[in-house]
């Protein structure tokens, strides 16, 4: 009986052969992996988003955002008065509250659900560019002045209304920078004017000691 023997080339062949199936089903079993991790991945931050928007089974409230370590170090971090509302009363809960790069501006910035179920958030920042202005006051047209006093004194705050993407009326209140205050404020949202009056009024500077 003949047995069929390999030359040294086609063997070498046949292992190289053998070996980039092994390399191809490693890359395989990677590839599946990483899947697997990607997958888990993304319905973990589906189950906390509708987590996060879901009610409590008992009807209670979330936590609040806590804006007082927020605010002391955006103070340290700035120059300038940094604002926040003292006492808003019942009914108002804060939802953000951040001290970031906003259209490559440093901005202090927080959101509010008011008391009306109403949104108002507030943005500071000294210099502002036109993108960052172009942000919140898009689409909104300047209709008057009104006199309203907020940490700095009586100062005249331009009033400006829009209708937002989801056909809500919108309106901004902005305060120009002066000598007091270096930086611009605009306090804008859903809410009406007495609405954000009462929360401009409630605006005191932030200690950042």
């Amino acid at each position: 009986m003949v047995v069929p023997t390999l030359s040294p080339s086609r063997l070498l062949r046949q292992c190289d052969h053998r070996g980039v199936s092994d390399k191809r089903r490693d890359r395989l079993l990677s590839y599946s992996g990483k899947n697997m991790v990607y997958s888990m991945l993304a319905v973990l931050g589906l189950a906390f988003a509708w987590w996060a928007i879901a009610p409590n089974p008992d009807g209670s409230q979330r936590p609040q955002v806590q804006v007082a370590p927020a605010a002391g170090f955006a103070a340290r971090e700035v120059d300038w008065p940094v604002w926040s509302p003292a006492d808003l009363g019942e009914g108002w809960r804060t939802n953000t509250v951040e001290y970031a790069d906003l259209d490559g501006v440093p901005t202090w910035a927080m959101g509010w659900t008011s008391s009306e179920t109403t949104y108002v958030a507030m943005r500071q920042a000294v210099d502002p560019s036109s993108a960052w202005r172009q942000e919140v006051l898009g689409g909104m047209q300047q209709q008057d002045r009104v006199v309203l006093t907020g940490p700095s004194g009586e100062h005249e705050w331009q009033v400006w209304t829009g209708v937002s993407d989801n056909d809500e009326n919108e309106v901004a209140l902005v305060l120009p920078s002066d000598t007091e205050q270096p930086a611009e404020t605009i306090v804008h949202g859903t809410a009406d004017i007495p609405e954000m009056t009462t929360f401009i009024e409630s605006l005191e500077v932030v200690d950042g000691e």
